[in-house]
């Protein structure tokens, strides 16, 4: 007798945990779905506003569609005083342009680069000369972005220019 009530009490405890799975499945999961889709939605959003949209990344652009343009002159660029000090602090820049050959804008613009040159001299130089001594270095990346946007903006197109590579040393 005490084993089929033994018996009794497991069916009945399997059927209680069955019904309540069943109960779960049909009312938590789906509100987890919805939770989980909405969170989904807000961190698509977030990453939307943290990346800009003009960037190309340009390790989707295959090695052979790149070409770089190097401006060949050192370029002397005045950095802003700190306060205090009365020595006039110097970059010394080289510049290099890395390009996308099969951009639909290469064939009207890389023809006419060594045109440019001047106004690329003078993009990294308004940039360059925002810094002083102390805040140029580590600012590498930061000045190679600002001066890739104004360009892109300059020549009006996205996808041409890839990346702007400025090896800068200091005085």
């Amino acid at each position: 007798m005490k084993k089929n009530i033994l018996a009794i009490v497991i069916l009945a405890a399997t059927i209680v945990n069955i019904t309540l799975s069943a109960i779960m499945l049909f009312t938590v999961v789906p509100k987890a779905q919805r939770t989980d889709a909405l969170i989904q939605k807000i961190v698509a959003i977030l990453n939307l506003e943290l990346e800009n949209p003009d960037a190309s990344d340009y390790a989707e652009i295959p090695f052979e569609d790149r070409e770089t343009y190097a401006i060949t002159e050192r370029q002397t660029i005045n950095l802003s005083r700190i306060e205090g000090d009365s020595k006039n602090r110097y970059a010394f820049v080289y510049i290099t342009l890395l390009i996308n050959n099969k951009s639909d804008d290469y064939k009207t613009i890389q023809p006419k680069l060594a045109e440019y040159e001047r106004i690329v001299i003078s993009k990294v130089s308004d940039q360059v000369s925002t810094y002083t001594i102390e805040t140029i270095i580590g600012s590498k990346e930061e000045i190679c972005d600002k001066v890739l946007e104004a360009l892109r903006t300059e020549f009006g197109s996205a996808d041409f220019l890839i990346d702007v590579d400025l090896n800068i040393a200091y005085e």
